[in-house]
């Protein structure tokens, strides 16, 4: 098992993306704290669906956009659990919108879950991570947006460059602790948060057409990924940036709505 015994965090794992990793890592041997803000159904059904598999988990509940609520959530896993191996900082919020159309209680709402929601948790769980001495592991779910972005997501697609940006500086001043931080890139994977997107008749045949795996991808297809940067096989990758799109982003025109 490439993970046996780590404890690792998963902000947002009540679903989607954070589920699919959470179940992962279980199932590599890892101990996963499941955090959730306001989904503790989807949280316990991650927990239950781990434990049903002889797995262990626990769920924390916290707003990661709040730094006390942050600070609260990572020392209550290191009290539980007795530290923190991993962390992933999954949770993220979307409000879809032409960019002359967004409201700033939207914006705010973003910025603070997908950036401030990142660096609070990273640094709280980094703290911990330097003060045992042992090193560790962050990784961060950025997108494709980052480089390339949609149309109607001004504020979505800023936040995850944010990320991007925030990874490579983590990377850099982290290292020395023999902690690496590294980011997965997703794109059309079907989540709730693309879900509806994926209703459109239109959207979804655009999609298709410039996806060279041919299909649209699942959360399951980023658990791989996930696990990799996080265990000793990647005990030399740090800073780096893994694109998990199905090959999207090598398929001209990108980003033009359907």
């Amino acid at each position: 098992m490439k993970l046996k015994d780590k404890v690792a965090l998963v902000t947002g794992g009540g679903r989607g993306i954070g589920r699919a990793i959470a179940e992962g890592f279980a199932r590599e041997g890892a101990v996963v704290a499941i955090n959730y803000h306001q989904n503790e159904d989807g949280a316990r059904a991650t927990k239950e669906a781990i434990q049903s598999r002889n797995g262990k988990a626990i769920i924390i509940q916290g707003d990661v956009s709040s730094e006390p609520a942050a600070n609260a959530m990572v020392s209550q896993v290191v009290d539980v659990l007795g530290g923190i191996d991993i962390l992933v900082n999954n949770a993220g919020v979307n409000f879809p919108a032409p960019f002359l159309q967004i409201r700033a209680a939207e914006f705010e709402r973003v910025i603070g879950v997908n950036v401030a929601g990142v660096f609070y948790v990273a640094q709280a769980a980094a703290r911990v991570m330097v003060a045992r001495g042992i090193g560790g592991c962050i990784l961060n779910v950025s997108s494709l947006v980052a480089t390339r972005p949609f149309a109607n997501g001004a504020h979505y697609n800023a936040s995850k460059a944010a990320v991007s940006a925030l990874t490579q500086s983590l990377a850099m001043e982290l290292g020395p602790h023999r902690i690496r931080v590294n980011e997965i890139c997703p794109a059309s994977v079907e989540t709730d948060m693309v879900r509806p997107a994926l209703q459109n008749p239109k959207n979804l045949a655009h999609r298709l057409a410039t996806i060279p795996l041919g299909r649209i991808g699942r959360p399951e297809d980023l658990a791989g990924a996930a696990v990799f940067l996080c265990s000793d096989d990647a005990a030399w990758v740090t800073g780096a940036s893994l694109v998990t799109d199905g090959g999207l982003s090598v398929v001209p025109p990108f980003g033009r709505p359907a």
